[in-house]
């Protein structure tokens, strides 16, 4: 059910909104929370080594721009479904067609394609480097692993060659979204090619997440033999580990989703018109399979990157170097994120009931 807000002072201005567009715009104020954390957690790592670009830093930077990218997406989106409310226009699902024999409706239909091209490729902007945050968030946890037991194998070679692989999946990756993105606005061939798109991003996370898993078990299989260097790098390791564990049941529930919606023939980003459960349904997938995850992972006691004195002997000296602790507590920011997030489910409920 749309909104409408008046101006009455005379201008007669006139905002209509919905409950998609309310659903973006929470959705980046809470984004925009990440990209304050990650540019605190960005300083903290250049404070302690202004002049070395590790993959901690890139990770952070990677968290950055996906926040970023969401957050321009959304009031992209946002905009483009405001201005659309009066005009009835809305994101026909993949398999919609239209039927008509009237040549009035043809200039209709070629404006509804250029918004469906256009809806589908600001939505789906951001999800390929968030997929590639992921496999960088496996080449920090490999390092950590590495560096957490005594063993004879060279680090260097392991950190070369996934830099390597990282760099050759993310051409794949970018190369195949923009061909795609190309082609989604050619005449003819936009349902298509967005049915593609699911099924590429559908696959891109799951295979991603297997070969996460399948690199996980070599690990643990090749160096089960060697000892932890102590206690405490094993249980940062693990904290480590549990982070891993949150983003790859944050990219499974992602991908699940994404292959609901096409197999039921599903658009999320439905207009004004859709039930408010649609936009709801949303929310919660970006909330609990991107915020909360990038949450956790810029929380500093789950992030203790590991490194070693260059001037000692391997076997023997080691440090650990860990975020800079920030002034708040973040057991504090997730109390209030729930309460927030409890306080944002309940106005998604009024809002479909309440003219403003």
């Amino acid at each position: 059910m749309p909104h409408t807000i008046v101006d009455t002072s005379g201008g007669g201005a006139t905002i209509t909104l919905d409950s998609l567009a309310v659903c973006l715009l929470i959705s980046s104020v809470l984004y925009l929370f990440c990209l304050i954390l990650a540019r605190r957690k960005l300083l903290a790592l250049n404070k302690n080594n202004p002049y070395d670009l590790n993959t901690q830093k890139l990770l952070v930077v990677s968290v950055a721009t996906v926040c970023i990218l969401r957050i321009m997406s959304f009031i992209g989106v946002a905009l483009m479904d405001v201005a659309n409310v009066r005009a009835h226009y809305a994101l026909q699902p993949t398999g919609y067609h239209i039927h008509t024999n009237s040549t009035i409706a043809e200039p209709r239909d070629k404006n509804q394609s250029f918004y469906d091209s256009s809806m589908t490729v600001l939505f789906d902007l951001p999800n390929a480097i968030v997929v590639s945050t992921y496999v960088l968030l496996t080449l920090v946890w490999v390092e950590c692993f590495l560096q957490s037991r005594f063993h004879t194998m060279d680090s260097s070679h392991y950190h070369s060659r996934g830099l390597v692989g990282y760099m050759i999946f993310n051409i794949i990756l970018y190369s195949i979204q923009m061909v795609l993105y190309v082609l989604i606005f050619l005449p003819g061939v936009k349902n298509v090619v967005r049915t593609v798109l699911y099924v590429v991003m559908t696959t891109t996370n799951l295979v991603a997440v297997l070969l996460v898993f399948v690199f996980y078990v070599y690990l643990s299989v090749a160096f089960s033999g060697f000892p932890p260097r102590s206690l405490h790098l094993l249980a940062s390791l693990r904290k480590i580990s549990n982070v891993m564990t949150l983003w790859s049941a944050s990219r499974i529930a992602w991908a699940g989703a994404t292959l609901a919606a096409f197999l039921n023939d599903i658009e999320l980003l439905q207009d004004s018109r859709s039930p408010v459960w649609s936009s709801l349904v949303l929310f919660l997938l970006f909330v609990f399979c991107e915020i909360l995850p990038i949450v956790t992972l810029l929380d500093y006691s789950y992030l203790s990157m590991i490194t070693f004195d260059k001037g000692a002997s391997r076997y023997e000296t080691f440090a650990v170097i860990s975020f800079v602790p920030s002034t708040f507590s973040f057991l504090e920011v997730r109390h209030k994120l729930i309460l927030a997030f409890t306080c944002i489910c309940t106005c998604f409920c009024c809002f479909d009931g309440t003219d403003l």
